[in-house]
């Protein structure tokens, strides 16, 4: 490690999410859900550079270290922090318009201190090469922080362009290219921006300083026990430090797919944090709870990939839905009515794991019998789900047999989110997002399509069996006159977090 421009860099990826089944139930541990990580990305690149601190906090011989932080993608997002090495303590001392990212600086303050805690000469080094500069140069890091475009809406940008709200003007716009407007006013699209880019700082620094190989978290190495390790390193502080930042604990869901891409999940304990949530947590008890050898940290990961030949679309729909509003009116309704709203879990429960079953049989049928399973999904493709009973082979193709068995699961997923959105009175699945996913189910070739997460207004998702027919649900899209519905470029992706080649990422290295 050198204390200049030439320095190495290390850059650290994590993926969005689209819960698929799940939404609520994901909040309590006795249930799981099915989320889909995507190839739309956060980005996180750690340069160790010499800088000028003529500004800063900074007296001769101290043992601060600066770390200076910038989000290009958004107006007036940059901010300068101090650490202390010998107290593990964080100070902002200038940003660009005096506000504070709580996400950037929790994540920073508790890494920083674990590295110092885990590998106290690295930031011992990082001092030493200070002493050999001259003043008011020191040695310190410069992070980016880079997203791709799906994770805000892209609206004002096309309009300004004269461009039309479609995926081939989508494709037209330069990768992480900038929003116009700031980090608190940007209109974001349900990915879980926020989970993505907590995750990948907290990897890129763990990598920066060698707590973690870079190899770790590249291709080639699942199963991988050390690789196991390191994610679950960067999972435990990535939801210890997202929780904090929020103030609370969550479902974690969020966090998990950023981490180890598409899978079932089952949520952890939420006590495993109780004793470190607290303002007083020093840096021994940051390492207890969130060390991989942990047993609190009792989450469930099952790998899961979507069936051959699926292929998932995503829409941002411009009207927005207060999700913690929406969740603590579900929570207020399980309190006031607990029997029916134990027994209404259960029937989303069954109904959800029967999606999850249906996407494994699939995918087993594929290869067990690929003959039977293309012909059912090339004839599916071509006609609507609500004639695919009609096939003259249905009875005799088990792949076709599964995929009606699928389009009458997400109807009746959906079917309670509505039922649970008029108990708790809560617009799950308002009556504007029903018409349009009626619509997308009556396009040859979806076999599913539904509200993602706790639904609302935001977003919906399709599940198409191929091109043809994901071309057709945009137009359908495009030709949607009682709301506003947007596409995005996102795919399903199987990997989570993830070290990348920094010179692959000019728009972020540029910016180092």
């Amino acid at each position: 490690m050198t204390g200049t421009s030439n320095s190495p860099i290390t850059v650290a990826s994590a993926p969005g999410k689209v819960l698929i089944v799940g939404g609520y139930l994901v909040l309590d541990r006795n249930y799981s859900g099915l989320v889909v990580g995507t190839d739309a990305c956060l980005y996180a690149a750690v340069q160790t550079q010499a800088v000028d601190v003529a500004n800063g906090p900074y007296t001769l011989g101290d043992h601060k270290i600066n770390i200076s932080v910038l989000s290009p993608q958004f107006q007036s997002a940059w901010w300068k922090y101090s650490f202390d090495n010998k107290d593990n303590s964080l100070t902002q001392y200038a940003s660009a318009d005096n506000g504070e990212n709580p996400f950037v600086q929790v994540v920073i303050r508790v890494v920083m201190g674990l590295v110092n805690q885990l590998a106290p000469g690295k930031l011992q080094e990082l001092l030493s090469l200070s002493s050999s500069l001259s003043s008011p140069k020191r040695v310190g890091l410069k992070i980016v922080l880079s997203a791709d475009n799906d994770f805000y809406s892209q609206r004002e940008t096309l309009e300004k362009m004269g461009l039309s709200l479609g995926a081939e003007s989508l494709k037209k716009l330069p990768r992480m290219c900038e929003t116009g407007t700031t980090l608190r006013g940007v209109h974001k699209t349900g990915l879980g921006s926020s989970a993505a880019m907590v995750t990948s700082l907290v990897a890129a620094i763990l990598v920066h300083f060698g707590i973690i190989e870079q190899a770790d978290l590249q291709p080639g190495q699942a199963g991988s026990g050390k690789r196991g390790r390191s994610q679950q390193l960067i999972h435990n502080v990535a939801q210890y430090t997202h929780c904090l930042a929020q103030g609370k604990v969550g479902s974690g869901f969020d966090v998990s797919a950023a981490v180890y891409g598409s899978h079932v999940y089952r949520r952890f304990s939420p006590d495993v944090l109780d004793s470190a949530m607290g303002e007083n947590i020093g840096i021994d008890g940051i390492e207890q709870a969130t060390s991989p050898e942990n047993p609190g940290w009792n989450s469930d990961v099952t790998p899961v990939s979507i069936p051959p030949r699926f292929i998932l679309r995503l829409a941002d729909v411009d009207a927005g839905s207060n999700t913690p509003s929406m969740v603590r009116k579900v929570i207020q309704y399980q309190k006031s009515s607990p029997r029916e709203a134990t027994a209404l879990w259960s029937a989303l429960d069954v109904a959800n794991t029967n999606i999850r079953t249906l996407w494994d049989h699939l995918t087993a049928a594929a290869h067990t019998d690929s003959a039977d399973y293309n012909l059912a999904v090339d004839w599916c493709a071509t006609h609507k789900s609500s004639e695919w009973k009609n096939a003259p082979k249905f009875a005799e193709s088990p792949s076709h047999q599964l995929l009606v068995e699928l389009v009458e699961g997400i109807l009746r997923v959906r079917a309670l989110q509505r039922q649970l959105g008029d108990n708790a009175q809560v617009p799950i699945e308002p009556l504007e997002q029903t018409k349009l996913l009626d619509a997308c189910m009556e396009v040859p070739g979806v076999c599913m399509a539904a509200v993602p997460g706790a639904g609302g207004y935001d977003a919906i998702f399709c599940i198409t069996l191929g091109e043809a027919a994901s071309s057709a649900v945009a137009e359908l899209w495009l030709s949607w006159t009682e709301m506003s519905v947007g596409p995005l470029l996102a795919n399903q992706a199987s990997s989570g977090v993830r070290t990348l080649d920094p010179e692959l990422y000019p728009e972020i290295i540029s910016q180092l």
